[in-house]
Formats: C-alpha cells, sequence, structure tokens
C-alpha cells in the first residue's frame, strides 16, 4: 500500500507550498528507485535472491524475451531448469563491467514496476507514494514480499536534510 510522508512536530511555514511538497515526493521517488536498483528494502536489507524452482517461460507475450535456457517440446516455451533466477540473468541485457549494472535482484523485469512508483497524493503538508494502476495489481504483491515502497532511515535523514535546504533558500 502506499506509503505517506506527513510533516508531523514541524510547524510548516506558510512560504511552504503543494509544489513545494511535489518536488519532494518526486525526491522521494528518486531515493527508492536508486535504493532498488543497488538491490536493497526499504529495511535496509538486501532483498531475497529470485526463485530457483524449475519453471517454463512462454516465448509470445513474455515483458521479457526469453534467452538461454531450453526449448520446450513444443517450442512455444522456454524451460529454466534454474527458475526464474536463470531466466532473468540469461534473459537481461548486462554489459560485463558496464555502467548500467543494477544488482542482480534489482526488482526490474520489464521496468514497469520501477516506472510506476509514482506520488500518489500531494498536499502542503504530506504526500502519499505508490503505484500506479498500471501495475497496482501486482505490485502491491511484490511490495508485501520485498518491501520496497517505504523509506530506510537514511532516506528519511536525506528528505529532511533536502526539505531544511529549499526551506532556507526561500527565507533568503
Amino acid at each position: 500500500m502506499p506509503t505517506t510522508v506527513r510533516f508531523r512536530k514541524v510547524k510548516i511555514p506558510h512560504l511552504w507550498s503543494r509544489n513545494d511538497s511535489a518536488q519532494t515526493a518526486l525526491d522521494t521517488i528518486a531515493l527508492i528507485k536508486r535504493r532498488i536498483y543497488q538491490g536493497i528494502d526499504d529495511d535496509g536489507r538486501r532483498f531475497k535472491g529470485y526463485s530457483t524452482k524449475p519453471m517454463y517461460v512462454a516465448k509470445k507475450g513474455a515483458r521479457l524475451s526469453p534467452k538461454g535456457g531450453r526449448p520446450s517440446r513444443t517450442g512455444k516455451s522456454i524451460f529454466y531448469e534454474s527458475g526464474y533466477r536463470q531466466y532473468k540473468h540469461e534473459s537481461r541485457r548486462r554489459v560485463q563491467g558496464g555502467s548500467n549494472q543494477t544488482a542482480e535482484v534489482d526488482l526490474t523485469l520489464s521496468g514497469a514496476l520501477v516506472n510506476n512508483i509514482v506520488p500518489t497524493s500531494v498536499k502542503r503538508e504530506a504526500y502519499s507514494i505508490g503505484l500506479s494502476p498500471a501495475v497496482r495489481h501486482y505490485g502491491y504483491y511484490v511490495d508485501d514480499k520485498r518491501g520496497f515502497i517505504g523509506l530506510t532511515n537514511q532516506e528519511v535523514n536525506i528528505l529532511s536534510n533536502a526539505i531544511a535546504a529549499r526551506i532556507r533558500k526561500k527565507l533568503r
């Protein structure tokens, strides 16, 4: 479910606007995405590894075109003896030592989940971060299994400093 960031125990200056909260919501999303790509959950721990249970992936309609593995007898799917972990590792584009490297578990198959983390509500004194309708049907299930929408203590500190800096700038 969405994570709400509320400014509590702080008297919000009148110079702080809904637009300031909207910008801070986008900053929050950037922090969350950066952490996800590092393979870290919202408790600051590494994501649990992907499943190694054997599986088939249909060639037609797959979000990530299956590569590697072993073709099925019908030729309509690919068998991965080492499960989703093997499918994702062999099918995604990785350049050895490339600058686009992310953690092995980064919640990114097609990019749809991570790219649909959005502000769901923005007010002057609070904002909520959640998932757009395009991925809600499975995204909150993934969040239950591998918490990613919340904030780590370090991220809360980073946002607090960013908010303080934004207010200081407005006071000048």
